[in-house]
């Protein structure tokens, strides 16, 4: 289509428009969370808490051009595109869902790579929208899929990065975003974060949602179950999810992570 007449192009924003790597999220029971909280002051203050979470979790990195963006339920980040920032995008989401895993809330979403543009007053591109598609399709659980593209970039990129991969029984990949409790030890390790407690936290919440859930939302909770049965409890350091496997929430138990502390592992 022609320029109107007297229309100027911005050349700075159509000229921002470059691959970059993009995660899109879904912070599912968000929208529970807001209709309890209109007439519970409880539930309002841990509404409150999990927005602060968001926001206090993640770091941008003008380095690596990594941002986020959040709006109600929804969050958008992205970073350029090298193994660098994608491997700060990996831990990005693992800790945001850890976290967010410790206030009862899943995180679901899609991880695509492709020409973006973000900024402050815009998000857009086809990686924001595959990445939004592959959150539509991911249903049958709390995870975050992985488009073909960034797969194959992270295969060619070796087992320090192959190492965030979770292959789901339908061939389809997601960001293993509890390998930190996968690999947890007793031992304890100076500089280490213990997660006994946290474990037991989440343990709770899952095992109340066990108990209490239906439909859609008790799928939801059984394929956590299994995810982390087979790759955290199977180790026997911490403890397996079931109905009955934490009675009771631990006091004290929060561990909040911010990426702002954590060094890089490459």
């Amino acid at each position: 289509m022609p320029l109107e007449d007297g229309e100027i192009i911005d050349i700075d924003l159509v000229n921002n428009y470059r691959t970059k790597y993009v995660v899109f999220l879904d912070l599912l029971g968000f929208r529970e969370l807001v209709k309890r909280s209109g007439g519970d002051v409880l539930e309002r203050h841990r509404l409150v808490q999990a927005l602060k979470l968001v926001r206090d979790t993640l770091c941008e990195n003008p380095a690596i051009d990594f941002r986020f963006t959040y709006f109600s339920d929804c969050i958008v980040l992205s970073a350029e595109h090298s193994p660098h920032a994608l491997w700060q995008v990996f831990q990005s989401v693992e800790l945001l869902t850890c976290n967010l895993l410790q206030y009862d809330i899943f995180v679901r979403g899609g991880l695509a790579v492709g020409p973006t543009h973000h900024s402050e007053d815009f998000v857009f591109g086809s990686a924001v929208t595959e990445a939004y598609e592959l959150e539509c399709t991911s249903k049958a659980g709390p995870l975050v899929l992985l488009s073909s593209e960034v797969v194959e970039e992270v295969e060619r990129l070796g087992p320090a990065f192959k190492q965030w991969l979770r292959e789901k029984k339908s061939g389809k990949f997601f960001v293993h975003y509890l390998m930190r409790y996968a690999k947890y030890t007793s031992e304890a390790k100076v500089g280490d974060i213990v997660l006994t407690y946290p474990a037991q936290r989440i343990a709770y919440f899952v095992g109340q949602r066990l108990r209490n859930d239906e439909g859609r939302v008790l799928e939801k909770a059984k394929w956590f179950q299994d995810y982390w049965n087979e790759s955290v409890a199977i180790r026997g350091v911490l403890p397996r999810i079931d109905i009955d496997s934490q009675p009771t929430l631990p006091a004290d138990s929060l561990t909040i992570i911010k990426s702002r502390l954590v060094a890089p592992r490459l």
